[in-house]
């Protein structure tokens, strides 16, 4: 069951929501939601990275095994 967060963020954070919500036809709301859902995600993938290669895999298996990593590579760089 979906649960109501009320954030206060600073006027930067939400000037970035509203201009990245512009861009994509959705609310601020929608995509600070998909950003947390994001976040809240951010890690998994790269937590398994010890482990790859460890068994056998087909190449598409390896090919979106390493998309993940760089989708999760390239969040954490927009990030800082």
């Amino acid at each position: 069951m979906p649960k109501t967060l009320m954030l206060e963020v600073p006027n930067e954070v939400y000037q970035a929501l509203q201009q990245e919500a512009a861009k994509t036809g959705k609310s601020p709301e929608q995509l600070a939601v998909e950003w947390l859902a994001l976040k809240s995600n951010r890690g998994k993938a790269e937590a398994l990275q010890p482990f790859f290669g460890a068994w056998q895999m087909a190449s598409d298996e390896r090919a979106r095994i390493e998309e993940m990593l760089d989708e999760e590579r390239h969040l954490e760089e927009g990030t800082k």
